[in-house]
């Protein structure tokens, strides 16, 4: 079975079990919180290691996300675990992520910045993107030097590159096709 199959599958079938339970906005905060400690290199690391047992995974984890989690979420990724599919749990909670945004109108953005962004400045910008799309707006924003200047918006599948970087791209294969025409 396709990877992706996989993960849609669970997250189709926690969302479903968290809506008819009530439960949809904690659930969805517990995934964001999977979603992030997923990024980790030690917790990926957990996921993978072949020398650990399923029991000893779920206790593990447990001790991790016991108090912090709702028990339908927990229930959730301890099944996850002993079908060992626990390598899927980042497309999990990823995927039940989307199925909540799209079921509450919610757009996902995400701002890439060369240097910190002021709350001000955030702001002004969900503004925009909700007028534009008449939606809410969830948007995150990060920070990387490789960006030099400017920024680059992506607004679920579209990006928006006013990028210092990408404008140096442009230029220089404006000036390759140059040369290479003469």
């Amino acid at each position: 079975m396709n990877e992706s199959q996989i993960s849609v599958r669970y997250a189709k079938a926690l969302f479903l079990s968290a809506a008819e339970q009530k439960q949809l906005d904690t659930v969805y905060k517990d995934m964001e919180l999977l979603s992030d400690t997923c990024k980790l290199e030690d917790f990926q690391y957990l996921l993978v290691m072949p020398s650990l047992q399923a029991s000893q995974k779920r206790k593990l984890v447990d001790s991790v996300f016991k108090k912090y989690l709702s028990d339908l979420s927990m229930s959730m990724i301890n099944l996850v675990i002993k079908n060992k599919r626990e390598v899927y749990l980042p497309g999990i909670a990823r995927n039940f992520s989307d199925l909540y945004r799209k079921s509450k109108g919610i757009r996902a953005a995400k701002l890439v910045t060369a240097g910190p962004v002021d709350d001000a400045t955030i702001k002004s910008i969900r503004d925009l993107i909700k007028k534009a799309y008449d939606a809410d707006v969830e948007l995150s924003s990060s920070v990387d030097g490789d960006v030099i200047g400017g920024f680059v918006l992506t607004i679920e599948d579209m990006q928006y590159d006013a990028s210092v970087a990408s404008s140096l791209r442009k230029i220089k294969k404006q000036l390759l096709q140059t040369s290479i025409e003469k």
